[in-house]
């Protein structure tokens, strides 16, 4: 699926036992169904509420939370928790990612992407799953589901133009 999207508060229903996400595009309603959040263990490492970094990158194979102020690129192999007094302002991949903070940059999560209610996000969004919270509030693009194209499979417009029989 992909779409363009600013959303408003997406909308949570319970439905046979199983949380649904209703978000609603023009006159469109979209539901997603919630898959089991993944369980987070004790952060390696803690950006605390106060504490303001500033860096090219941060990167790394464990969990990290960060509740304060962080400005650069990040790049986890492991979970990543943006606290609701966090603020992240820079491109972000991880393999989950729970965002309950401000966010402005691109994100892309290699497995599950989890907007909780006090989420402020400004930035496209490539995930392989995706939970919205109600009162959550999203601006940009999002690809979720679809695989990752790999180096050498990328393709560009000129790629696809020479696809097409001249008429």
């Amino acid at each position: 699926m992909s779409c363009e999207v600013g959303l408003g508060p997406a909308k949570r229903r319970e439905f046979e036992g199983s949380a649904l996400i209703e978000m609603k595009l023009g006159g469109l309603s979209m539901f997603f169904k919630k898959v089991a959040t993944q369980e987070l263990n004790a952060p390696n490492t803690v950006i605390g509420e106060g504490v303001y970094l500033e860096a090219a990158r941060m990167s790394g194979q464990e969990s990290v939370r960060i509740d304060g102020v962080y400005k650069g690129k990040i790049e986890i192999d492991g979970s990543l928790v943006l606290g609701d007094s966090g603020s992240v302002t820079g491109d972000v991949s991880a393999s989950y990612f729970l965002v309950a903070g401000e966010m402005l940059g691109n994100i892309e999560c290699h497995t599950q992407l989890h907007f909780a209610a006090t989420a402020r996000v400004t930035g496209d969004v490539h995930a392989q799953s995706l939970i919205v919270d109600e009162g959550s509030q999203v601006t940009g693009r999002y690809r979720i589901g679809e695989p990752r194209p790999q180096p050498g499979e990328e393709t560009t417009l000129d790629d696809t133009a020479k696809l097409i029989p001249e008429q």
